[in-house]
């Protein structure tokens, strides 16, 4: 049981919900200006940002259990660990503990769960699109808007919320496109049709880094005009040099080990980002 029950946890991948959950508690305190006088509040946000990604893990590893027989077989489903089935529920249970605890915050913090939980749960069943990889990066974007909404979305920062969650939407889709190279085989083989199946490797290589271009430049765009402290400017500096460069090697070579150091550079370049982020209104 205790086995079966690590496997589930695992299956929720904590580095990337605790992620989702702590950006949107660091979202929360830089716009209340580092004060806190509501922890219930706080606590609600971190459950919610990890239960709903969570959710969309467990619904990914259901909808792409042929796919990860071929690209993952190490993995729980593929193994027969758990039936999709029985995912299905637990995922079901994480959206409805999700949204019932935000009626004890705010409409507003319900409407937005409600929102982004729907695109988290339907983006998997949409994968035989190529655009669908938009859908994964509105939902990156949802720490960042959901914690703006659970500090009372004061004004002041709704020019700051909304260039980042662009940038984050933008960097996003950069790494998805690096990723569907590194699946490519595995994705052609079952049939689903990503940037990489549908365009090529190369072109997907080349859209990525438009995209991580043009976000890295927003991104430092909003410490250069003083929207965001220098403290934010100096790490998403750093975090844009370091995605560019990953981005640089995936151009110039798109082979399936490159695509995956590339992505897990880019995954700390995206935590700079968050902790630069955090920063921004010291």
């Amino acid at each position: 049981m205790s086995s079966k029950l690590t496997e589930l946890f695992l299956m929720t991948r904590p580095p990337n919900s605790f992620m989702t959950g702590i950006s949107v508690l660091l979202t929360y305190i830089m716009v209340n200006n580092y004060r806190v006088s509501d922890y219930i509040t706080l606590f609600i946000g971190f459950v919610t940002g990890y239960l709903v990604s969570a959710t969309a893990m467990l619904i990914n590893d259901v909808v792409d259990i042929k796919v990860d027989k071929i690209n993952k077989p190490w993995k729980p489903l593929p193994r027969g660990v758990f039936s999709s089935g029985f995912i299905i529920r637990i995922s079901l249970s994480f959206i409805i503990i999700s949204i019932a605890i935000n009626i004890l915050v705010s409409i507003s913090a319900f409407i937005t769960v409600i929102i982004f939980s729907f695109i988290a749960y339907i983006y998997s069943f949409l994968r035989r699109y190529w655009w669908s990889h938009f859908l994964v990066s509105i939902s990156t974007t949802a720490p960042f808007i959901y914690g703006y909404v659970l500090a009372g979305a004061p004004q002041d920062k709704v020019l700051l919320i909304t260039l980042f969650s662009i940038v984050v939407f933008l960097i996003n889709s950069a790494r998805e496109f690096v990723k569907s190279i590194a699946d490519y085989e595995g994705d052609r083989k079952i049939g689903y049709s990503t940037i990489a199946t549908k365009y090529g490797k190369r072109y997907a290589a080349i859209m990525s880094m438009i995209f991580g271009v043009i976000g890295s430049f927003i991104a430092i765009i909003i410490g250069v005009l003083g929207i965001a402290s220098i403290y934010y400017l100096i790490l998403l500096t750093i975090a844009s040099i370091l995605f560019i460069q990953a981005n640089y090697r995936v151009l110039n070579k798109t082979s399936r080990d490159t695509c995956i150091k590339a992505k897990k550079q880019m995954l700390i370049a995206m935590l700079i980002a968050i902790i630069g982020f955090s920063l921004a209104s010291l």
